[in-house]
């Protein structure tokens, strides 16, 4: 199994996502697949929440939900039923790590106020959910967490954070064990303005 699917580690170093099965030398610049027009969605660090609609809440829930089921192995046929087309769809080509001359597909699907990072195995049917971004006061994880949450209640509802990144602004919320997944929550004047959950698998 291990030489059919990849092996992608969410690093936390300085924020960053570090994908084992990726090889920098033969990663190609994404190019954009519009699916509906849109104006461009520019990346801000960290974005302002939004309020503008996008997916049902419910229905990003249940994704977060059955990603945590399954160790982040959704098909994209279920991302697209539960969450609908998104505005825009941003590929990158990504070389197997295992498999020598396989070329697998890194996939960014862009919402309003959300995006869901996935990874396409060639030899594989399965899509794996690698980090699913909430930037909309629409949102709440299945935790009872949202943008827009005052930094109090935010303890509140999930305690101190496993460690915390200040110079980003992340109070990171890491599970143990050996797929741990972590729920990375940015914090600017005392309120979430970014909810990251952040998948490993192998």
């Amino acid at each position: 199994m291990l030489r059919t699917s990849p092996l992608v580690l969410v690093g936390l170093l300085g924020g960053s996502l570090v994908l084992g099965a990726c090889s920098s030398s033969e990663s190609a610049r994404p190019r954009s697949e519009s699916i509906v027009p849109s104006p461009d969605v520019s990346a801000i660090e960290p974005p302002e929440p939004t309020k503008e609609t996008g997916p049902p809440s419910d229905a990003v829930s249940r994704v977060i939900q059955e990603a945590l089921r399954s160790d982040g192995s959704l098909s994209y046929e279920t991302l697209l039923r539960w969450l609908g087309a998104p505005r825009t769809i941003q590929t990158e080509p990504v070389s197997n790590r295992y498999v020598q001359g396989q070329t697998d597909t890194l996939r960014t699907l862009v919402y309003t106020g959300m995006e869901a990072l996935v990874y396409d195995v060639t030899s594989d049917p399965k899509t794996f959910l690698v980090r699913l971004s909430l930037s909309s006061t629409q949102y709440t994880t299945p935790e009872g967490v949202r943008v827009g949450l005052r930094e109090e209640r935010l303890l509140e509802q999930l305690g101190p954070p496993t460690r915390r990144n200040d110079s980003r602004g992340e109070w990171i919320y890491q599970e143990s064990g050996p797929t741990p997944t972590s729920m990375v929550v940015r914090v600017r004047d005392g309120r979430v303005v970014q909810i990251d959950w952040e998948f490993y698998f192998a």
